[in-house]
């Protein structure tokens, strides 16, 4: 039994077969030995400037084995950030459902792109996110009677609900962006099945004392903190890391293009901004769209992961 509304993706090499399984096509395990150079090359372009076709790719090198500074954010001999996991270089298209149904290239997402994208996304499956977003507010209203109760043994409970809760609602809301994203279009129910929930809480407790702090001290750290640490989440989910190494994989991730990924945070806070001042009912698509934006910049940077794929087949 599958988990997404659609099921495994056909392997037609559309959108819907993120891992390009169809005639023709390259699979991922295939990809994920491409380089900058490669990529370019395939597509009939000139691979690298002064390289000829044939000749060695610039993946082949290395960062640091040649006098070009490295991916940005990455040090001298480290790979491109998404080719730790497996993922096409820079520059190789990632066959996600982009806007339009397009690829979106591997490495430096536009924040409009992701914008765009995630609009196209919820366009295409918007069910499953007003539930999931309705859900969301019926839970948070129900916390908020209990905690809010003259009874101090019911508003501690309620109070430790209102906790339990937001981070259920965050491991929902981001198993569906990636499956989603990866081409899986997920039912109402796809959200609700997690796994690795007990480094989710965890991570979210770190995180969520370090930002406290930072924001206690003069509040731009804990801003920074946010920043960084965001996909923290995505990568206990999606690479069944735990706390430490979700922890730092995320400010990694976000480090190697922090200058479009805050422009894409800011343009997600003005999306809930104007999704509010719309009678709240504009939340139902602003805050679907800023999960799906998020989580397409997310695999545009660390490229693709088993996670759909598997969720999808679980019995």
């Amino acid at each position: 039994m599958t988990t997404g509304g659609g099921g495994s993706p056909t392997g037609d090499g559309s959108h819907n077969d993120p891992y390009n399984t169809g005639s023709g096509q390259q699979g991922w395990e295939q990809q994920g030995d491409s380089n900058y150079g490669q990529g370019y090359g395939q597509q009939g372009q000139d691979p690298y400037p002064d390289q000829g076709y044939g000749q060695q790719g610039y993946g082949h090198q290395g960062y640091g084995q040649s006098p070009q500074e490295p991916y940005p954010g990455q040090g001298y001999g480290q790979q491109d950030y998404g080719q730790q996991y497996g993922a096409p270089g820079y520059g190789a298209a990632y066959p996600h459902a982009g806007a339009g149904g397009g690829g979106v290239a591997i490495g430096r997402p536009s924040a409009t792109e992701a914008i765009g994208a995630a609009w196209q996304l919820f366009k295409n499956n918007p069910l499953p996110w007003v539930l999931i977003t309705l859900v969301s507010f019926l839970a948070n209203a129900i916390t908020s009677y209990f905690s809010n109760s003259e009874s101090v043994g019911v508003s501690l409970m309620g109070s430790i609900l209102t906790i339990v809760v937001g981070f259920l609602i965050q491991a929902f809301s981001i198993r569906g962006s990636l499956l989603e994203v990866d081409g899986y279009k997920p039912d109402i129910g796809s959200f609700f099945k997690l796994t690795n929930f007990g480094s989710f809480v965890v991570a979210g407790i770190i995180v969520g004392i370090a930002t406290t702090v930072g924001l206690v001290l003069l509040i731009i750290p804990g801003i920074a903190i946010m920043f960084f640490l965001y996909w923290t989440f995505h990568f206990v989910i999606d690479r069944n890391m735990g706390p430490g190494d979700a922890i730092k994989s995320s400010f990694n991730a976000i480090k190697s293009d922090g200058g479009n990924l805050f422009l894409l945070a800011i343009l997600n806070v003005l999306i809930i901004i104007v999704g509010f001042i719309a009678l709240l009912v504009g939340l139902f698509v602003a805050i679907p769209i800023t999960a799906l934006a998020s989580t397409v910049a997310y695999r545009a940077i660390t490229g693709p992961s088993d996670f759909s794929r598997t969720a999808a087949s679980a019995v």
